[in-house]
């Protein structure tokens, strides 16, 4: 087999863009020496990787779906919860208070005795030597665990013998953290009794519990206030009826729970012998699907031989799109040539199919950063100021188009706007037609407006997202589309926004769970009826899912578990970050998932929404529009409330995100609807065969995703150029 040979950066695709753009060259540096060239192998054949254990992605699944379920109490057991955004929580303390959710521990019972009954069915026999000391490992972690939640049980009913009335407020701290509804009337009588109880449950007399006992409850019993705190503020201000009913039987029970843990940790006695504990908690029910997934499927998956020279090539510092607004960031020219000449001693023919997708990217990104190697953007672009105040730098044409190449989009901006123009007059035809059949004629923007007043009155927004978030994973079940998971189903939590975050947060965010943004009653009149009507249930409708299932929350849900099924190359991008979820709200319309003229119209101007997107932030970037366009803008042809578009806007270039983060929600969408349209139209995967392996594959230039799944022969010296829009006007 002979090595493959690459090919040199040429005036074709990216290459004649980036060209284009850079209308003056740079000097070639020659003011300061090169940087020494960093150590590049020679022979990269030695570097790849040996086959690890086909049990790997198996007891990944296992370690992170249980620590999800766990994480479902943490409400309950004072060891976390509250977290927002997209970011990770705060890690747990290093010895967490003990839990005192005994539906933690029944349905942890579950999850261990399911996975238990799974892995006993697997052929021992077809596993390697590897596998077989994985697969044994991971039964004597189950075996362990379930000892353990025996072990958690008898502490808690310790713990509960001093603390009766614990288990009325883990119901309510639970219920909240399973997204039920709260009555308000009822949970201020749980608290008004609780407060009784913990006054009888303090005697005037000699205690009865060891001094280690009374410890151990008053930390359980501080968790379980912060936890109620944490309760009390999702609803406080937002609910008008709970704020009515629970503020003053609340109050009266924090200070009853201060005072009982002062109790507990002072009365305990060293002379005292600590009871046993109480009976065995018993599994809970099996859940509705199965929370297993195909085990056989995950042993079969294939493993990237080329991880270890991806995570060379980029290092700490980032060799790929990590640092592609400074082009070299710090490497000479040599560094790349370097890295294609070593390419040349691996056999392409010979790799796996992610491995030479890696290989493209390596050999893509060293062309990409040599063809720029002598020229940069102008620096402080002009951008076109009002009186807004909103700050944010312009990138300037040259630089989009740089970072346009970096995400491998082969148009230029002026194309792009051009796109964006066209799927914005379909969505205005679309809008005509909805609108008729609301009796509106043609005049949509009646229609938007009649939309804004379907909202639910204050208090109802928690429960109205909580429908329409499984109201979508019903949907996708129902219709075979996507895996979804029964942990990551049953893992969906909920916060609400801040008023000061929702002045640049207008509308719902998502992520690790959904964070609600609803008026308070802090805010003024005029406010709360822009936030209300700005998060109407059709305008929700068309989006939940895009925060949660199958959009962010299941990305990162799949992405951890699927950690080491192929290198990650390319970085960060919210071509595909916020593509992903912005695909699902095309694909859905596309379905019929949207059945009510109010609900297309909701879809349509959230569509609307990301077609100006492309259209104000391009402008902005290339100095033609100020933000205060990009606001009329939004009002005037998209529909927005004034508010809610000034807040849209100040986040597009205030928020920290970068020149295209705007744009890549639709463009992203568009790709990965290209794709598919690509794939499982000519029948050659199932929809569900497609979503799952984009999820796995995770994020990355979406021209590369392309190249993973479709079915051509790759060659270390093709294009990797994919014009998924077809032919632009160049004006």
């Amino acid at each position: 087999m002979i090595k493959s040979s690459v090919r040199r950066p040429a005036r074709t695709g990216l290459w004649f863009l980036i060209a284009a753009a850079m209308l003056t060259p740079v000097a070639a540096q020659q003011a300061a020496p090169q940087p020494a060239v960093e150590e590049v192998p020679k022979d990269l054949e030695p570097l790849l990787a040996s086959a690890p254990s086909e049990m790997r992605l198996v007891a990944q699944t296992y370690r992170l779906d249980r620590a999800t379920l766990n994480g479902n109490y943490q409400g309950a057991s004072g060891r976390g919860g509250g977290g927002r955004g997209r970011g990770a929580a705060e890690p747990p303390p290093a010895a967490p208070p003990i839990s005192l959710s005994t539906a933690r521990i029944g349905r942890l019972k579950r999850f261990e005795l399911d996975w238990q009954a799974a892995l006993a069915r697997l052929d021992v026999d077809a596993l390697t030597p590897d596998g077989r000391t994985d697969l044994a490992a991971l039964q004597q972690t189950i075996a362990a665990n379930l000892k353990q939640l025996d072990v958690e049980a008898s502490a808690m009913a310790e713990v509960l013998a001093l603390a009766p009335f614990a288990p009325t407020l883990v119901n309510l701290i639970e219920a909240r953290i399973k997204l039920e509804d709260v009555d308000s009337k009822k949970a201020a009588g749980d608290l008004t009794a609780v407060a009784k109880a913990i006054a009888a449950a303090k005697p005037d007399g000699d205690a009865k519990f060891s001094k280690a006992a009374g410890a151990r409850a008053a930390d359980a019993v501080q968790a379980l206030r912060a936890n109620l705190s944490t309760w009390y503020t999702f609803y406080y201000g937002y609910d008008p009826m709970f704020t009515w009913w629970v503020e003053m039987p609340y109050k009266k029970v924090d200070a009853a729970l201060e005072g009982y843990i002062s109790h507990l940790r002072q009365a305990g006695v060293d002379s005292m012998v600590d009871a046993g504990g109480g009976p065995r908690i018993p599994p809970a029910p099996a859940p509705r699907f199965n929370q297993v997934p195909d085990l056989q499927a995950l042993i079969k998956l294939p493993y990237d031989e080329m991880t270890p020279i991806v995570e060379r090539f980029i290092g700490a510092r980032g060799g790929g799109r990590a640092a592609t607004n400074s082009p070299g960031a710090g490497r000479p020219q040599a560094y790349y040539e370097a890295w294609l000449k070593a390419l040349e001693t691996l056999e392409f023919d010979r790799l796996s199919r992610n491995a030479q997708v890696d290989y493209l990217f390596i050999r893509n990104a060293a062309e990409r950063h040599i063809a720029r190697m002598h020229f940069t953007p102008p620096a402080n672009p002009p951008r076109k100021t009002d009186s807004t105040g909103i700050p944010g730098a312009a990138r300037g044409r040259e630089g989009l188009i740089m970072d346009l190449a970096d995400e491998m989009i082969p148009y230029t901006p002026e194309q792009l706007i051009a796109l964006a123009n066209r799927e914005f007059a379909w969505c205005e035809e679309e809008m005509r037609k909805a609108s008729r059949q609301m009796g509106f004629g043609d005049d949509w923007k009646k229609a938007i407006e009649k939309v804004k007043d379907m909202h639910v009155p204050p208090g109802g927004q928690p429960m109205m997202i909580k429908d329409l978030l499984f109201e979508a994973i019903d949907y996708l079940r129902a219709k075979d589309l996507i895996t979804v998971p029964q942990v990551a189903a049953e893992s969906l939590h909920m916060s609400m926004m801040s008023p000061e975050a929702q002045l640049s947060n207008p509308f719902f965010l998502g992520g690790s769970q959904i964070i609600v943004s609803y008026p308070t009653n802090t805010m003024e009149y005029e406010a709360r009826l822009q936030s209300m009507r700005g998060n109407n249930r059709p305008f929700s409708h068309a989006t939940a899912h895009h925060e949660m299932i199958p959009g962010h929350n299941l990305v990162g849900y799949v992405g951890a578990r699927s950690a080491g099924y192929r290198a990650r190359i390319g970085g960060s991008t919210p071509f595909f970050g916020e593509g992903w979820p912005l695909y699902w709200e095309l694909t859905l319309y596309d379905m019929g998932f949207n059945d009510t003229p109010e609900e297309r119209v909701g879809a349509l101007f959230w569509r609307m929404h990301r077609c100006a997107r492309i259209i104000f932030s391009l402008n902005f970037h290339m100095g033609l529009w100020s933000p205060q366009e990009a606001i009329d803008f939004l009002v005037d042809r998209v529909g927005h409330e004034r508010d809610n578009a000034t807040a849209e806007v100040r986040r597009s270039f205030q928020g920290g995100y970068g020149p295209l983060y705007q744009a890549a929600y639709l463009l992203g969408g568009l790709q990965l609807r290209g794709l598919r349209r690509e794939l499982v139209d000519s029948k050659q995967m199932t929809n569900k065969q497609f979503h799952d392996e984009i999820l796995r594959q995770g994020s990355m230039p979406i021209a590369l995703i392309r190249l993973a799944l479709t079915r051509q022969k790759l060659a270390p010296d093709m294009s990797v150029d994919w014009r998924f829009y077809g032919d632009l006007p160049s004006k």
